[in-house]
């Protein structure tokens, strides 16, 4: 007898060379002042707000960073980009880039992504979401905490819920995550902390106006 796993996707992750996150996060640090807002079909009450990302330095850099990464993805999990909508090969392209600024208590619901690879970076973590949930004493005894962190939702092949938490504290601040721009994910709120929760994340998509 041996064990035969069923192929599926999942996700890559890493960490930004340095002086990419510097400067990404210092535009960041502003972009509540200086950069324009991005509204979505998330936006609403309670809901973290978003900005779109235009320092055109980061987002040259951004983007060859972000498409060493898909190549890299590619090779883990081959096939994504193969969706059968196209009738020739296209090369990828970058997307429009946002900021998310979530501060206690804010959220972001549940949702997916337009594209075929998305991305999260998380540039500033004020707290340890491993601290977060009331009854820290369970959370001490193997049970997973919900409060502050990132999670992927999909289905099994049974059709069944299954859940994936990424915990996140000061440490993972500059790590990124490239995953399926379908698969659903969230952001619960956290409560411990005054400082603001920031991300970046962006799409990978089709540049139909050009030939491979």
């Amino acid at each position: 007898m041996y064990p035969v796993s069923l192929n599926n996707f999942g996700f890559i992750r890493t960490k930004l060379p340095s002086p990419l996150y510097k400067n990404l996060l210092k535009e960041c640090l502003q972009a509540e002042h200086k950069n324009p807002p991005m509204v979505s079909g998330l936006t609403a009450k309670g809901v973290a707000p978003h900005y779109f990302l235009i320092g055109k330095s980061n987002l040259e850099n951004l983007t060859i960073f972000i498409h060493q990464m898909r190549k890299a993805y590619d090779k883990e999990f081959p096939g994504l980009g193969n969706t059968g909508v196209l009738s020739q090969d296209r090369p990828y392209c970058l997307d429009q880039v946002w900021i998310n600024l979530q501060r206690k208590g804010q959220f972001v619901p549940t949702h997916v992504h337009d594209g075929v690879y998305s991305y999260t970076i998380w540039m500033q973590i004020p707290y340890d979401s491993k601290k977060e949930d009331p009854g820290s004493k369970v959370v001490e005894h193997g049970a997973t905490p919900s409060a502050g962190i990132f999670q992927f939702s999909y289905m099994n092949i049974f059709g069944g819920g299954m859940i994936h938490k990424i915990t996140l504290d000061k440490k993972d601040e500059g790590d990124i995550v490239l995953f399926p721009s379908k698969l659903q994910h969230l952001v619960y709120p956290f409560y411990t902390s005054a400082g603001v929760r920031i991300s970046i994340s962006g799409n990978i998509v089709y540049d139909v106006g050009k030939k491979v």
